[in-house]
Formats: structure tokens, sequence, C-alpha cells
């Protein structure tokens, strides 16, 4: 009996085994039948080793290509042959007489001299409208010297999102095309234009064998933008007999308007110069897109060129150049810009924002807040009123016979200390501009005034005259363009009278 069951027991178990067999080749068979087929799939680098090569050629033997597409496409020919020391040069003829970008042309020439599909979609292919390709959504035709032509056909975009489904002349196979080849489709003759707005600077070596690493910029002028009024700067003269400033925080400009100061070098947390962009963006200067070609009056109206929001204007190695900001614009990938003129050539660009530093100027940040600095030696006589009180500086010159002497300061006929007349004259230089007046010249109630009497002839007078509200009106050489602390006064006089009794002055106030 227990042997029957034993018995029982183990067919039970191999009936089970025989069942669980049967369920696991059912489950692989839909497996196989269900899975997608080779062609089906889509992934380019899945399939790099099946790459057809379909067209193999010398890009120098293609004379013209030809893009078809929904923004209208364009046609680029060759122009001029290749030689032995020459690369081949293409044109499109909309856009004869403009800068184009010349490599450009020859990378989607090279692309198309030779090309391989992915791999084979399907062979024969008897509905190509799933694929896109009776209504391809480009087609790309080059012709060569000898007379063939091959036509590609571009249709719907792969299931993997990337590349496209392709056809080649009359072979009536489907391939894949891969992404590299659809990089440039979508473009339109614009988007061959050289992107440079202005041609990049470029350093050389001169004849004494300097290198020159900048352009020598003869004006750059702003009007418009955040700026009111017009903003002009001008290199400084160093060589010129009557000056007898020198740069604030060594800036080779100067501002002309709206007011007359030292263009100021604003270092950053870096070390570099903030201000250097307004002129450094004159070297080159990049559009995103070429928006029109030769625009029309009414072109430059809808674009906001007729009236800009921005005029810059400057001269380049002597070459004059201006430049229109019109309308804001943001760009496909988001990017704030506006759309911008050059008179170099007729066209309209969209230009980043980023590169545009101008439309932003912001007066305050731009001027030098020291506005007198005549070297010490120069200086052979102060003359200086505070609060109704006059003091006399006199200043011997260093004796020519001993190169070891130094100016010999007087106070009112008394000696000082030359170190405390140093630290006296820093106080004078460092009275600031801190704002910009454009009130009545006459308000106000002269304080103070000092006055440089240079070795060489000449002076230069610095006037503060009382405003209320513990402002002053700083005047250099009766331009009343300043504002500033009537504590720097206050300070003065309380700095002579240190002086006077044998005291350092102090540069605090």
């Amino acid at each position: 009996m227990a042997n029957a069951k034993k018995k029982s027991k183990k067919v039970r178990n191999l009936i089970i085994g025989v069942v669980v067999l049967l369920l696991l080749v059912a489950a692989l068979l839909v497996l196989l039948f269900t899975t997608k087929a080779p062609e089906e799939e889509s992934s380019d680098s899945a399939y790099e080793s099946d790459l057809v090569d379909l067209v193999e050629s010398e890009a120098d033997s293609i004379c013209e290509l030809t893009v078809e597409n929904p923004e209208g496409g364009f046609d680029i020919v060759r122009t001029s042959a290749a030689t032995d020391d020459e690369d081949a040069v293409y044109s499109i003829e909309a856009l004869d007489g403009f800068k184009v970008n010349d490599s450009e042309l020859s990378s989607i020439i090279d692309q198309f001299a030779n090309v391989s599909a992915m791999r084979l979609i399907e062979e024969n292919a008897p509905d190509i409208t799933k694929y896109g390709l009776d209504d391809p959504t480009y087609v790309v035709t080059t012709y060569y010297d000898d007379g063939t032509t091959h036509e590609f056909r571009v249709g719907n975009t792969l299931t993997t999102g990337s590349g496209a489904y392709m056809m080649l002349d009359d072979d009536p196979n489907v391939y894949s095309m891969g992404d590299t080849k659809m990089s440039r489709l979508d473009y339109t003759a614009l988007s061959f234009m050289d992107l440079d707005v202005i041609d990049p600077w470029e350093s050389y070596t001169d004849d004494d064998g300097n290198e020159v690493t900048a352009p020598s910029i003869e004006y750059l002028q702003v009007e418009g933008g955040t700026m009111e009024g017009v903003f002009r700067i001008e290199p400084i003269d160093t060589d010129a007999e009557e000056s007898n400033l020198a740069t604030s925080y060594g800036s080779t400009f100067r501002i002309v308007s709206p007011v007359e100061a030292d263009f100021r070098v604003k270092t950053n947390a870096d070390g570099g110069d903030d201000n250097a962009v307004y002129t450094t963006g004159l070297q080159s200067l990049q559009a995103l897109s070429v928006e029109m070609l030769n625009p029309t009056d009414e072109d430059m109206a809808t674009y906001g060129l007729d009236e800009p929001y921005c005029t810059i204007s400057f001269s380049r190695e002597g070459i004059e150049h201006t430049w229109l900001v019109g309308n804001e614009v943001t760009a496909d990938d988001g990017t704030a810009a506006h759309y911008f003129y050059s008179s170099d050539q007729p066209v309209i660009y969209v230009v980043a924002d980023s590169n545009l530093p101008w439309i932003s100027m912001d007066i305050d940040n731009l001027y030098s807040t020291l506005t007198l600095l005549p070297y010490i030696d120069d200086v052979e006589r102060i003359d200086l009123m505070v609060y109704d009180q006059t003091y006399t500086f006199e200043i011997d010159p260093p004796d020519p016979d001993d190169e070891d002497s130094d100016i010999v300061p007087h106070l009112d006929g008394e000696d000082v200390d030359l170190d405390y007349y140093r630290t006296m004259y820093q106080y004078f230089l460092a009275a600031p501009a801190e704002g910009i007046y454009d009130g009545d010249p006459d308000a106000g109630t002269l304080i103070a005034s000092f006055t440089y009497h240079y070795r060489d002839g000449g002076s230069d007078t610095v006037e503060l005259y009382d405003l209320g509200n513990r402002t002053c009106i700083l005047s250099i050489n009766g331009n009343y363009q300043w504002t500033t602390r009537i504590s720097y006064v206050t300070y003065l006089q309380t700095n002579i009278e240190k002086l006077k009794n044998g005291e350092e002055p102090s540069l605090d106030y």
C-alpha cells in the first residue's frame, strides 16, 4: 500500500513538471512572436555595424548642391574649383555681396559627398507613406562635374527621436539617416551668413617688433538705452603740454560728455575691469542670427531701427562704424536679444543682450570719483581758503645737483614735515565727485577753494559751494558738474590746523 502511494506521488510530480515545462515553452514563443523585428528598431548607436555605404565621391567634384525644405531651402554653387594651393569656393546667389560663412558652405558639401545609411530599414518598401517619403520633408540634390546627380529624400523622424528615414535616387529601399547629416537641412540661405557684425580684431607685431594687442579707438559715443543724453569717451592725450591731469585708475580714456572726467576702471572681484567691456566689445561682436538682408525703410521701422532704442557710434583704426539697436526679441533658445543693424552692410541681425553692454550703461559707474590729479612734484604753490581763512603752501623743488634731494614744503612761511605734507596733498586729491550736478551753477555759498600753481606755468582751481543738506557743489576750473559731502570741507579745515600744530593730517572724513 505504501509503495502504491509513493508511485502515485511520483506520477503526480512528473505531470506537474511537464505542465510547467509546457508553460515556459509557451511563454518563450509569445515573447519571440511579440518582439519587434530588427528593421523596426532605429537606435543609430545599436546598429553601427550595419552601416550601408550609399554614395562615395570627392567633394571637389560636386559643382552644386540644393536643399528643399519647409523654409524654402537654398542652392549652393561652386564658383571656383579646388587647386593644389586653394580649396574650392562656394556661394549662394542670394548672398552675393555679403559676408558668408565659407566653412559652413564647404561642410555641407563634404557631408553629402560621402553618405552612409545607419542601416537598411526595409528592402523594396511597398508603402513609403508610413515613412513620410511620399512627400519628403527634405530633398537634397548633388550635382557633379560629370553630369551625374544624386537625390536624397528625407522623411519622418525615426522612432528614437533622432535621425530620419531616407531614400536615394531610384533605390526602392528605405534607409535611416543619422543626425550628423540632418544638422543643416533646416537651414535657409541666411543661415550661411557670417555672424561677425564687425571683423574680429587680430593681434599683430608692428615694424618695431612690438605686439599690438588692441586696435586704436578714436572715440566711442552712445545715445539711448539706459543712458540719458549723449555719452562719449575719447583717448587721453598724454602728450598734451597743457595737461596736468593723471588718469584716476589707469584708464586711457576720458569722458567728454555728459560730464568731463576720467573714464573709470571699475575693478571686479577677480581683479579685472568691468568697464573695459565698453571698448573691448568693439574688437569683435557676433550675432545669434541674421533676420533680413537689404531692409527697406519700412522694414527698419518694423524692427524698431528707424528710431533705435540705442545708437553706438565709434571709430576703430580710423574707420567709422554705427550700430543701431532696435526692438527686443527672444531668440529660439530663449536668449534675450535685440534686433541690430550695422552701417557696415545692409543686414538686420539678432544680437544677444549679453553682447550689448552699451544698452544698459549707468553713468554713476563710469566716471572716476577722483577729479584732478596733478603730480606732487609739479606743484610749486597751493593757495587755500577754508571758511574765509586763507593759507599758502610753497614747495621748493629738489636740488638739481643732488639726486637724493626731495621737495621742501612750507605752510605760511613755516617748514612742514614732508611726510605730513604728502598726506595733506593726498587729502587735496581725494575731493570726491560723488554725484553729477545739473542744477543752477550760481546756487550755494563758496566755503572752500584751493588752487594748484605749477612750476611750468598754469594752474587748476577746485571750489566747493555749500548747497545745504550736507552737500556741496564741487567745481573744477569753473565747471560746476559734481557734488560731494560737506564733511570733506570740515575735515579739510581740521587737517590744516593739525599740520600747523605739527600733527599728521587724517585721510578719513
